[in-house]
């Protein structure tokens, strides 16, 4: 009886230690899993690993907020720099900064939250919930729907009027939608290129369906239920007075760490594009409330089945089966996939990335216009590179010949901008996910065509446009205004009277050809340092300048028909070398026209 009492003893003992085993190894492979994020940097590690890169990066930094989260709360949180360097103001927890296009996030969520109140359907005709008539640059028959707005894929042009640095220009959200609408170059559901103004189109159907204005959508529907009380929504900020006077104390930056033109205050027409702002601890919530985990609920949605729809892929890479959009969330492929945005404006940048397998994610704030250091960089130290990626096994040449981007103006005043615009690959460009099929590269937020011959014919008439314009400049300038009279003086003394029939009708062409380069230089101008400072100017100037190109073609052709008909009815009796500057002038004025129709820069009304 006592050896069976020993032996069960024993067994309770052995039993007991093997349980514990279990549980041990069990938990060290749970605390593996939990602490130990996709690059294989250990939780305990990310403050020093993060600490040293920022050390490495000091001489550009300016101010920079991050916080890292999983599904049982926060892993590391601090702030970095200066909301102003000059007078050594730290970043600390009150600092706010612009969402930039992370904003559209918002969109999307709204949209999903329509749709599981059953009163959006993301596959219907979108103009069954605009008013009739709304959409007046329409090319195709076919529907768009609200899955192509969440792609990119509606098939829009690019528009560059979507800010301005006058707070009294803010409009209606209906109103900046109707008065500037881009035209549709691409069949809807086709080709990915990313749109400002179809994100906003998308809000203003949530402001129709929900009727209320889509800003306090957003504030009823998501900052409300997630307690979000320093982040604001309106282009002006009027709706958050502390974020407003917040907003007003932050220095901005260019990636160099210098500042940036009108300290990077810029006002959205489009709004819900890009026009949310607050402080790292907001977005920090919503990020949390938005990256899925098994066990965990979204407080955003009543049924966690819709919040499990918006997870699934709407859009691939080409065939290759790598999936590029999720209901409007961006996939990044690094070390694994990643989903969120990424947000610029011309003073922030800001990046919510979270692995919706892990329920790691990342937010990054920085007060610098265009960063990338730490809006993308950083990111590799949590989520690897893509080289660590299994998507390096699929077999990817260097596109070869000059590419230009689907995200573009295709068609009007402003085309010709685009149409000289190249890109190229390289090998370094095979350390980043793409996907090359026949003549179109898929390149996340834009789709890219390799069309050499394309490209090389707009850079050859781009090339006469300038060269006739010139030529106009210095037949004007150089003949007109300087020769002539010095020749006119020389036959007088001389007593030489002569008279060169067709000298006026050339300056006369000289002048138009001139006028047509240096109206549209100005436009060119001011778009491109528009780009930079957000000055780009109104819609209605360049309208107006179009439009002097449109009058002073016309003039041109009329000027060029009375010189041939002139020509070949009397004929010139000037001299051989007055007979050759006149043809070169006729063959430059042709070229000139030739470039004006072909770029449609004279649809002053296609802006």
């Amino acid at each position: 009886m006592k050896k069976t009492k020993k032996f069960i003893a024993v067994c309770m003992v052995i039993a007991v230690m093997l349980q514990c085993f279990c549980i041990t190894s069990f938990a060290a492979e749970q605390n593996n899993e939990v602490n130990e994020t996709p690059s294989s940097l250990s939780y305990s590690d990310i403050q020093s690993t993060i600490e040293n890169f920022v050390s490495e990066n000091l001489e550009t930094t300016a101010g920079m907020s991050v916080a890292l989260y999983d599904e049982n709360g926060v892993i590391y949180k601090d702030d970095f720099g200066y909301t102003d360097k000059e007078n050594s103001k730290l970043v600390d927890e009150d600092t706010v900064y612009d969402w930039g296009s992370v904003s559209k996030l918002l969109i999307w969520i709204s949209a999903m939250q329509l749709v599981e109140q059953g009163a959006l359907d993301l596959n219907e005709d979108i103009q069954t919930y605009l008013p009739e008539g709304f959409l007046k640059n329409l090319t195709y028959d076919k529907k768009i729907t609200m899955i192509d707005l969440m792609n990119h894929q509606a098939g829009f042009q690019e528009t560059y009027f979507t800010q301005t640095v006058n707070e009294d220009e803010i409009i209606s959200l209906e109103l900046a939608l109707s008065k500037n609408q881009p035209k549709q170059v691409y069949e809807p559901g086709t080709v990915t290129a990313y749109s400002n103004w179809g994100a906003s189109l998308a809000a203003y159907i949530v402001q129709n369906i929900s009727g209320v204005d889509y800003a306090e959508y957003v504030r009823e529907n998501i900052f409300k239920p997630l307690d979000m009380k320093h982040t604001s929504m309106n282009a002006d900020l009027s709706d958050n007075m502390w974020v407003k006077e917040q907003r007003e104390k932050l220095i901005c930056y260019d990636i160099n760490g210098d500042k940036v033109p009108n300290n990077g205050d810029n006002y959205c027409i489009l709004y819900p594009a890009g026009s949310a702002t607050g402080t790292i601890d907001d977005f920090l919530t919503f990020a949390k409330a938005i990256t899925p985990k098994s066990n965990k609920e979204c407080p955003l949605f009543k049924n966690q089945e819709t919040f499990k729809e918006m997870y699934t892929a709407t859009s691939y890479y080409g065939d290759s089966g790598v999936p590029n959009n999720y209901h409007g969330f961006f996939a990044n492929q690094l070390g694994v996939e990643i989903l969120g945005h990424g947000g610029n404006t011309f003073g922030c940048s800001s990046m919510l990335q979270f692995d919706p397998t892990t329920g790691l994610g990342m937010v990054v704030m920085t007060n610098q216009a265009h960063e990338q250091v730490y809006n993308y960089d950083m990111y590799e130290l949590i989520f690897g590179k893509f080289t660590d990626s299994e998507l390096t096994n699929i077999e990817r040449e260097v596109p070869k010949g000059m590419i230009s981007a689907a995200r573009s103006v295709k068609e009007g005043p402003l085309s010709i901008i685009s149409g000289i615009s190249v890109l190229g690959y390289s090998e370094e460009d095979l350390n980043s996910w793409w996907y090359k099929d026949g003549n179109r590269i898929y390149g996340g937020y834009s789709d890219y065509f390799i069309d050499t011959q394309t490209t090389i014919f707009n850079f050859a008439f781009a090339f006469l446009f300038v060269l006739s314009g010139v030529y106009g400049i210095i037949t004007l300038v150089g003949g007109g205004l300087i020769c002539s009279p010095i020749q006119k003086r020389i036959r007088r003394k001389k007593g030489i009277e002569k008279t060169h029939y067709f000298r006026k009708w050339n300056y006369a062409m000289s002048a138009i050809m001139a006028v047509i380069l240096i109206d549209f230089t100005s436009m060119f101008v001011r778009m491109n340092m528009g780009a930079v400072s957000g000055n780009i100017g109104s819609i209605t100037s360049y309208m107006v300048q179009s439009g002097i190109i449109a009058f002073m073609a016309v003039a041109l052709i009329v000027c060029l028909i009375y010189g041939l008909i002139y020509w070949f009815r009397k004929g010139i009796i000037d001299t051989k070398p007055e007979k050759i500057k006149y043809c070169v002038t006729i063959f430059m004025s042709v070229c000139m026209l030739a470039v004006v129709l072909l770029f449609d820069m004279y649809q002053f009304w296609a802006l």
